[in-house]
């Protein structure tokens, strides 16, 4: 059978402690006997109050324990969600920017294949005219589809500028959101930031209040200590009065 280390126990040694303290035995024992009986009752109520306060101090000092525990894994916790966030973020900037590259040079490489089309056009269509122009009195009929034909470039050309301002509002569009994504990444690590001095101090406050109890439970054990001397002195001195009282019977 086993005792468990609850309230009522500590409050049984108390009370055990107490009723050591004012025992009487000399009316039941040989008048020889008593002093030394009462100052080992006394001895014995003192350990006992002793052995009381250090269980509880022990107890205390175990559910301190336990709580600054558990307030580092909600710390470490918090730590490692806003680290997750920050490594989430720089992939999602990483693929952004990749896709933003490779955009960039999709509409170069179109540019540049749009301008060796337009310089070979050009060269035709000089050719042509040179051709149409030489040959403009004897081919009247040539003339009038050569102007369709010119007609006819000026609307593929009208679609392709067309076509290369889309393009040119895509890529100021993906700017614009590549802009974005950097504030977002900013704000980020600013919280993740502010998350950590936040952590910081509150592990500092939990240092600086696991000390100010170290300090209070020291005291109250000096307290106690100086409680547990004064009340043997006076147990002594008690037993010392009556000493002299006992000897004649």
């Amino acid at each position: 059978m086993t005792t468990k280390l609850d309230p009522k126990f500590l409050q049984a040694l108390q009370e055990t402690a107490a009723k050591l303290e004012t025992l009487e035995v000399a009316p039941r024992v040989h008048a020889d006997a008593a002093p030394v009986l009462l100052e080992t009752a006394a001895e014995l109520a003192r350990q006992l109050r002793s052995y009381s306060a250090q269980l509880a101090e022990a107890q205390e000092a175990k559910l301190d324990a336990d709580l600054a525990e558990k307030e580092a894994a909600i710390l470490a916790r918090e730590q490692a969600a806003a680290e997750k966030a920050a490594e989430k973020a720089r992939l999602l900037a990483e693929k952004e920017a990749a896709k933003l590259a490779a955009a960039e040079a999709r509409i170069k490489a179109m540019e540049e294949k749009e301008a060796a089309r337009l310089a070979k056009e050009q060269v035709a269509a000089e050719k042509a005219a040179e051709r149409a122009r030489l040959q403009a009195e004897k081919e009247a009929a040539r003339q009038a589809a050569a102007e369709a034909k010119a007609r006819a470039d000026a609307e593929r050309e009208a679609s392709r500028e067309a076509e290369r301002e889309a393009a040119r509002r895509e890529l100021e569009a993906m700017k614009l959101a590549a802009a974005a994504l950097k504030a977002k990444q900013e704000t980020e690590r600013e919280a993740a930031r502010l998350a950590e001095e936040e952590a910081r101090a509150r592990r500092e406050a939990a240092q600086a209040k696991a000390r100010a109890e170290q300090e209070a439970k020291e005291r109250a054990r000096r307290a106690a200590a100086l409680a547990a001397l004064a009340a043997e002195k006076a147990a002594m001195e008690a037993a010392a009065a009556k000493a002299p009282q006992a000897e004649p019977t």
